[in-house]
């Protein structure tokens, strides 16, 4: 009997019949010495049928080989014969979809995933498979439907719930994610990759303490790596309590640096926590190496810049500063923080130079007039970028429980928009600025109340907040003249009509300021502080009404050891118009220590605040100060 010619490969006449394996083994050998494996590819089915558990000889003799070498199409056309020729073996789909996932043949990956699955419809593994190649094909809400239809997989295969948390998690569907990672047994948890992405989980639906204590538990289990740790650092950096900012997110992203010295992420983090912290020389060489690996990365050489500043490389710092607004040349943010920069370098021509470059750019966008800018305004109200946990937080201090929570929203977003748009007109619109202080309500009051305080020829502290239209206050006192200064962000250079009116902290040292301020109480002036507002990024906090809010005791001890009156200060609306609070706080008493007296000022200052919080909502501004560091009610504390 002749044998039949396979392929390439003639009878060999006078032989004995060779049996299926040995001609499967032989065809193997000549597609391997192929110079063409694809043409001579075709020869694989017939010898693979008749042979018993051929399989075998594919995967060994192979399809292996070809993976080891990287050569993948001759690898996936081998398995796309086995495929054929023993269909219910979902070992060889899961690994044929792989390679096609490395060839980004995602159709054909997804569908061998899929039939896979079909064939052990049990196996997490195989569903893991499926979610995973969607989430690589960027078909994120088709692998989080299907992570969806698979649930109970999930929460029964812990080891192969990475796919799930991770599909979840891309697709925004957070409360989903978090369940399955709150259901992990913290004293089971399978692998670090795991474990990372259930922390992660938790962290994107704000159970920060959740994730704090899944996190520790990982770390005790011995599944440490640098993902766990930036995830674990940044859940503290949320918690927000002191220890956590200055001592357990520090550590955090330093052992993660440890094992990934060159993680950009972990360096930018490492390196903002510890400007943060107010360590600002070790906050330095962290972000230098960021953007050394990584120097498009914007907001990572802001921070630079920042760390620079508070270690007096003034010069270093400017350059950053101009370094990113060459690159982003429309950035309001960088073209201010340039001018600030410049101005403290020395840079005097260049700082007032691109100050009016600032103030004509942001001029260009406002209306001819101010009303023409009010009507743009209303029109934009559902625009106003306001965290939701800030609209939370105030609505929970509201005093009026009769109102709508929609309405109370809208009334908020205007009193927000308003306050931005009369700091521009103030700032852009110089020669037109009466139009704004149309808004400017009855006056006399104010003139009347700091009369007699000023009459005793010494200066006054004046205690405000981020809170109403603070940005009217200027022109209020610049009307009535009244002799004032105001501590503010604005540069020193600035040339509008208050400008003299500013002690600038975008460019001065907090030494420099604490001495302007000295000496404009000794002259006789109304002195204004935003106590809930610090440019420096290691500003004090204290608690209150359950939020973290930043606070500064530097007003208090000014009134107690210059002996003056010091008075609690909210700009509002009334009937359209702008109306002032104002109160005395407490004068310290004959003997009193300053920091008792600094106690005793700072509850009375809180309390008025927390009645002006209650009131209407338009009065509320909701940015900067104390809406800086609000945070979602974490359900997991």
């Amino acid at each position: 009997m002749v044998d039949t010619v396979v392929g390439n490969c003639p009878p060999q006449v006078g032989a004995e019949p060779k049996d299926a394996t040995a001609r499967l083994r032989d065809v193997i050998g000549q597609i391997r010495a192929s110079a063409d494996p694809a043409r001579d590819m075709t020869a694989l089915e017939p010898a693979l049928r008749p042979a018993k558990d051929g399989w075998r000889e594919v995967r060994r003799l192979l399809v292996s080989p070809y993976v080891k070498e990287g050569k993948l199409a001759p690898a996936v056309a081998a398995l796309e014969t086995l495929t054929a020729v023993y269909p219910d073996r979902a070992d060889d789909r899961r690994l044929l979809a792989s390679l096609l996932a490395r060839l980004e043949q995602w159709d054909k990956a997804i569908a061998q995933a899929d039939a896979a699955a079909g064939i052990e419809p049990g196996n997490a593994s195989l569903h893991a498979a499926r979610i995973q190649l969607r989430v690589q094909a960027g078909r994120v809400p088709e692998a989080a439907e299907v992570a969806r239809t698979t649930l109970a997989l999930a929460q029964s295969a812990p080891e192969d719930a990475y796919s799930w948390l991770m599909a979840f998690v891309r697709n925004g569907d957070v409360a989903e994610a978090a369940g399955i990672a709150a259901a992990l047994d913290p004293d089971n948890l399978p692998n670090a990759r795991v474990a990372t992405m259930a922390v992660r989980a938790l962290l994107a639906d704000r159970r920060n303490a959740a994730a704090i204590r899944l996190g520790d538990a990982a770390l005790r289990a011995g599944h440490d790596c640098a993902a766990l740790r930036s995830s674990l650092g940044l859940a503290h950096l949320r918690r927000g309590t002191e220890e956590d900012r200055k001592t357990h997110a520090p550590a955090h992203f330093e052992a993660g640096l440890k094992a990934a010295p060159d993680d950009v992420r972990l360096l930018t983090l490492h390196g903002e926590t510890l400007l943060r912290a107010g360590r600002y020389k070790d906050s330095v060489a962290p972000l230098a190496r960021a953007i050394e690996l990584a120097p498009d990365l914007e907001q990572t050489r802001g921070l630079y810049a920042r760390a620079l500043r508070y270690t007096l490389q003034y010069d270093a710092a400017a350059e950053q500063m101009m370094f990113l607004l060459k690159k982003s040349p429309d950035n309001l943010l960088w073209q201010r923080s340039a001018i600030g920069a410049l101005s403290q370098a020395g840079r005097k021509d260049e700082a007032e130079a691109l100050f009016e470059q600032y103030v004509a750019k942001r001029g260009a966008r406002l209306p001819e007039t101010f009303q023409e800018a009010l009507a743009r305004m209303e029109a934009q109200l559902d625009t106003a970028p306001i965290p939701q946990a800030r609209l939370d937080w105030a609505w929970s201090m509201r005093g009026d429980t009769s109102i709508d929570r929609a309405t109370w929203e809208r009334r908020a977003r205007w009193g927000h928009m308003i306050d931005h748009l009369l700091f521009d007109w103030l700032e852009c619109r110089e020669e037109r600025v009466e139009e704004a202080m149309a808004m400017l309500g009855e006056l006399d009051t104010g003139e009347r109340f700091f009369a007699p305080l000023l009459a005793a020829g010494r200066g006054v502290v004046v205690a405000t907040a981020h809170v109403g239209p603070m940005y009217a206050g200027l022109m209020a006192l610049e009307l009535v003249g009244i002799p004032s200064r105001w501590l503010a962000s604005a540069p020193s250079i600035a040339r509008s009509s208050y400008a003299e009116a500013l002690i600038s902290t975008a460019d001065q040292t907090e030494a420099q300021v604490a001495k302007a301020c000295m000496r404009a109480i000794h002259s006789g002036f109304v002195l204004c502080l935003a106590i809930d507002g610090a440019a420096n990024p290691a500003a004090p906090r204290t608690t209150f009404e359950g939020q973290d809010v930043t606070y500064s005791g530097f007003a208090a001890h000014l009134a107690h050891r210059m002996g003056v009156p010091s008075v609690f200060y909210a700009p509002r609306w009334e009937n359209g118009q702008v109306a002032y609070t104002l109160e005395m706080l407490p004068a310290a008493n004959p003997g009193e220590e300053a920091d008792a007296y600094a106690q005793r000022w700072q509850k009375a200052y809180f309390e008025r605040l927390r009645e002006h919080l209650a009131g209407p909502p338009e009065n509320l501004r909701l940015s900067g100060g104390i809406w800086r560091h609000v945070t979602a009610a974490d359900p997991s504390a």
